[in-house]
């Protein structure tokens, strides 16, 4: 009988000790920018272009818009030259990574860019994420623990937005460099 009970007591206690390593995926706390002022997610910079004009960085990032997003027509919501303004909504979309690795796709969040030209430097601001749903959900959320609704998988979304971000603006930094001439010494 006691050896019944011994035996009954190890398997309770391996199971509750493998039942106890399941804490799901451990996923990194987002390293996404918040603005003081607005609370909001935001990515802003000035960036340094030594004796560049506002036109010149106008057309410079008129010219990396146009080579970055498909339909220019729809990205684009506002531009003007003599101001050295070009405003921009687009996306970018976030999957559900599954055990295996693979993703399934989840949904689309929307943002807002902004690029201002003035001589010698420009700044870029990307803001206002939203997710596309019946009502745009502010991705802000996503960083409150306490909401009822809040999952550890909302940290995992906001990485992927983080990441195709901070790719998007190595693009338009790359983009906005002054062309390189190449003479023809033959």
């Amino acid at each position: 009988m006691k050896k019944i009970l011994a035996l009954i007591a190890l398997v309770m206690v391996g199971v509750l000790a493998f039942g106890q390593n399941k804490k799901g995926p451990e996923i990194p706390y987002p390293n996404v920018p918040i603005d003081e002022e607005t609370n909001l997610v935001t990515y802003k910079e000035v960036v340094q272009q030594a004796n560049a004009t506002p036109q010149e960085l106008y057309d410079r990032a008129m010219n990396w818009v146009k080579k970055f997003y498909k339909n220019t027509a729809e990205v684009i919501k506002s531009s003007d030259r003599d101001k050295g303004v070009i405003q921009l909504r687009s996306s970018v979309r976030i999957y559900v990574v599954k055990e295996d690795g693979s993703k399934i796709f989840k949904n689309i969040v929307y943002y807002n860019m902004k690029i201002e030209c003035r001589p010698g430097r420009y700044r870029y601001t990307i803001t206002d994420f939203n997710e596309k749903a019946a009502a745009a959900a502010p991705v802000e959320v996503w960083l409150n623990t306490e909401n009822p609704k809040w999952e550890i998988g909302q940290y995992a979304y906001l990485n992927q937005i983080d990441e195709q971000i901070l790719a998007l603006i190595e693009s338009l930094e790359e983009g906005m460099n002054p062309p390189v001439i190449v003479e023809d010494e033959w």
